[in-house]
Order: structure tokens, then C-alpha cells, then sequence
């Protein structure tokens, strides 16, 4: 099968959305479809994979939107780019990520030939009042969806709420044969412990929330390590309020190509995600869990859906839980080996090879619907 997968954020930053159609589309091709990703582009760096089939869309602008940032190609060239390439006939099959997002999957949607499935992400606790004003104009534009996928509960109640119809939840796919443990846990090779976190300079990411509670860690374990993946630097503002030898210990790795972030998590001993909310689906703790890393992650739905039993879940935004449960974490060998292997367990249904499967039977659906 052809297959032209759009997305509509900048590949030049991280992101999970960019990070599951880069895997995507190597493993369809693996399995002996012809695949091309389409999206923004905003200059390479290291630790930007450029797909081997890979169509530039053009620079993007910075949006504020679901208490995050957003890099997307809103300049006619991009547009015109994304829409030509919809309408050439070279694809048996779009498959459209965050297809109603302005921007560049939009436009191929509205320019779209062959079938197409679609992809939502996005969660809003709150909802979305972009969507509430926009959905009676894009409704339209919607039904030329010819198979709708949620990558969770969350993301359907999210996206149905707007747009009704039949959706499949297919969860996002992690990278399973990168991010697994190799050889003995980090805490019995005699090394300093380890709180890892990985995510974007972005409020809603709980990176403050973290760092309010790593005073408290540091205080016990004043030889423990914070390690922050994701950014070059942590903000000032959020280091100012620890104590010197604290803020000492805080680490920044910057960004990390998927080689050295599966390393990173394989050296944690505790993995945390405290995000405020806003997120439809962990993928991050599905590669720490993949990883062997015991995690602690904020008790929201998207998160929730993920870890399972596996985890422990916190009330988002409260420092003293999140402080309290990697402290617990810390001190306790055996609750780290239970969740370690609670976590290599439940993150198989979130491996690659598992969703492949389905969604191929979404694409095969879609070219059923047109025939």
C-alpha cells in the first residue's frame, strides 16, 4: 500500500505526536508499504530523524494552545505543499494526524483524494472552545474522514464531543525494541540514585511542580540526581526557590536522540511525569515502563490509561504527594522491582509490534469504504 502520513507540527522539535509517525512509518515500511511523512520543518538539528520518504512543508509559527506550545505551518507555501501532495493520486491512503489542527493536515484533508484516516491526539479536561466555535464550520470538512482513530478514551471523549462518529482507539505505539532494559537494574550497580523527567519547557509539562518536590527528595537523599531530559537548560525562575545544593543536583541532558533517551530511562530509579493535564496519552511512560524504570505520574485520565496498576499516580499539581511517592520509591528496593516488572508487563500492549496490527486493519477499513 502507498501511504502519505501527515502531520501538522514541526518536525524540528520534540514531540510525541511527530515521534509516533516517525516509528509508524518505519515499521509500515518495514511490513512492505511505500510510506511518506509530510510535515513543517524548521531546520535539522541533532537529534532530528528525518524519515528516509520525507516532504518538507516550510517553517512554521509558534501557537499558544491546551496550555502548550504548538509549531505550525500557517504560510500559504506549506498549505499549498501539503495540498498538492493530497491531491497528486499518488497514494492509495492519507493518513492525517490532528487532521482539524490549522495547518497543513487540514489542508490535505480538504484537498484529499484517496481515502483517508485520521488520528486525534489532543485531550482537554476543560474542552476546547477553539473547537465549540470552529466545529459547526469544519463539521463538514470532518465527514470526508473516511476512518476516525482516538489513540485513547480520553482523546475520543475529547474529539467526539465536537465531531460525532464512529472512532476506533488505537493507542499510540511506543518503540519496543529501543526502549527495554538491558542487564540489572541501575540501583543494584551501586549508583547514585536517579529521578528522571522528560518533556518541553511548557507549564502544563508540571516541571515546577517537580522541582517544588525534588527539595524535599534532595533533603533525603542529598546525594540522589535530578536529570531533565527534553531542554537545554532548566528556566531560572523555577530553580530559584531551592536550596544551593539542590539546585546543584539538577542536571539538564537537553535533547536527547532515541538512543540516549532509552539510555536515560534505563538509568533511572525513578521515572516522573507530573503533568497538570491536557495529555490524551503517556507515551513517555509507556517507554519508561518499557525500560525497566518504576514511574510516578500524575493521577490524570490519559496518564491513568497508560500506567494502569503499574505506576503510582499522584494528585496532579500537589508537590507534597509527588515528593512523598519518590521518596517512598527511594527508600524501598522491593517496591521498585514490583513496579519495574508491573511496568515491563503492561507496557507490552503498547509495543509497536501489538499496534501495528490494528492500525493497518483501520487503513484496510478505509480502502473497504471506498470501493
Amino acid at each position: 500500500m502507498r501511504i502519505a502520513i501527515v502531520s501538522p507540527y514541526s518536525w524540528s522539535f520534540p514531540g510525541g505526536v511527530n515521534e509516533h509517525v516517525r516509528v509508524l512509518a518505519r515499521r509500515l515500511g518495514e511490513r512492505g508499504h511505500a510510506v511518506r511523512v509530510l510535515a513543517p520543518l524548521d531546520g535539522t538539528a541533532p537529534g532530528v530523524d528525518l524519515p528516509d520518504d520525507f516532504v518538507s512543508l516550510g517553517p512554521t509559527l509558534t501557537v499558544r494552545a491546551n496550555r502548550s506550545t504548538a509549531h505550525l505551518s500557517l504560510f500559504p507555501a506549506g498549505l499549498r505543499r501539503a495540498a498538492l501532495e493530497a491531491r497528486s493520486g499518488d497514494f492509495d491512503l492519507l493518513h492525517l494526524h490532528e487532521p482539524l489542527v490549522p495547518g497543513t493536515a487540514m489542508a490535505a484533508l480538504a484537498a484529499a483524494r484517496a481515502p483517508v484516516a485520521a488520528t486525534y491526539h489532543a485531550f482537554r479536561e476543560e474542552g476546547s472552545g477553539g473547537y465549540a466555535l470552529a466545529a459547526p464550520l469544519l463539521r463538514r470538512l470532518a465527514r470526508r474522514v473516511t476512518v476516525r482513530i482516538a489513540v485513547s478514551e480520553a482523546a475520543l471523549s475529547f474529539v467526539s464531543r465536537y465531531f460525532p462518529g464512529d472512532y476506533r482507539v488505537i493507542p499510540n505505539g511506543y518503540d519496543e525494541r529501543l526502549f527495554q532494559p538491558s542487564g540489572s537494574p541501575p540501583w543494584n550497580e551501586g549508583s547514585r540514585p536517579v529521578v528522571l523527567f522528560v518533556g518541553r519547557d511548557d507549564p502544563r509539562k508540571g516541571l515546577g511542580v517537580l522541582l517544588r518536590a525534588w527539595s524535599r527528595v534532595w533533603r533525603e537523599f542529598p546525594e540522589a540526581i535530578l536529570r531533565v531530559a527534553g531542554m537545554e537548560q532548566v528556566p531560572p525562575r523555577l530553580l530559584s526557590g531551592l536550596p544551593a545544593g539542590a539546585a546543584a543536583a539538577v542536571s539538564c541532558l537537553g535533547r536527547l536522540p532515541p538512543q540516549e533517551l532509552a539510555a536515560a530511562y534505563r538509568e533511572a530509579w525513578v521515572f516522573a511525569a507530573p503533568s497538570l493535564g491536557g495529555e490524551s496519552f503517556g507515551i513517555i511512560l509507556a517507554e519508561a515502563m518499557g525500560s525497566g524504570a518504576p514511574v510516578v505520574a500524575s493521577d490524570i485520565p490519559g496518564y491513568r490509561a497508560v500506567a494502569g496498576e503499574a505506576a503510582v499516580l499522584v494528585p496532579p499539581g500537589r508537590e507534597d504527594g509527588l515528593a512523598s511517592a519518590i521518596i517512598d520509591l527511594l527508600l524501598s528496593p522491593r517496591d521498585r522491582e514490583t513496579l519495574r516488572e508491573a511496568g515491563l508487563q503492561r507496557s507490552r500492549r503498547f509495543a509497536w509490534d501489538a499496534v501495528i496490527p490494528r492500525v493497518e486493519e483501520a487503513y484496510e477499513e478505509a480502502m473497504r469504504k471506498v470501493r
